[in-house]
């Protein structure tokens, strides 16, 4: 991916904030994620899923702030569910503010790994 800018890096950060703010905020309804998959609900599963990539995204407009894309992710993960208690639509749901933090974190250790100099040296 190095042929993409840092321009190009900031518009896909951007876009992905657009798109989770599209899918957690806009009526899905018919929507059924009420099944379990490997005993865990879906509709968790889709939210821990969804949140993963945050750090990345933010990652990209602060390059060099490790401590905050995991802050900025959990914030935006908090907001972004916290609106849903607005919407008559939809709803605020504790369980799925958990999902969001394991993605979030999940995602973020991910990152932190990937780009911490020191696991190239494991076996």
């Amino acid at each position: 991916m190095s042929h993409l800018s840092n321009r190009s890096f900031k518009r896909l950060s951007i876009g992905y904030f657009v798109a989770l703010a599209l899918l957690m905020w806009l009526p899905l309804g018919g929507v059924s994620l009420n099944n379990y998959v490997f005993g865990l609900r879906a509709d968790h599963l889709l939210h821990a899923s969804v949140y993963l990539p945050c750090a990345l995204a933010w990652s990209w407009l602060f390059p060099s702030r490790r401590w905050l894309w995991w802050l900025l992710s959990v914030l935006t993960g908090i907001v972004f569910e916290l609106v849903q208690y607005w919407l008559p639509y939809r709803g605020f749901d504790v369980s799925d503010l958990a999902a969001n933090f394991i993605g979030v974190t999940f995602g973020w250790l991910l990152l932190w790994w990937h780009r911490h100099p020191s696991h190239n040296d494991l076996p």
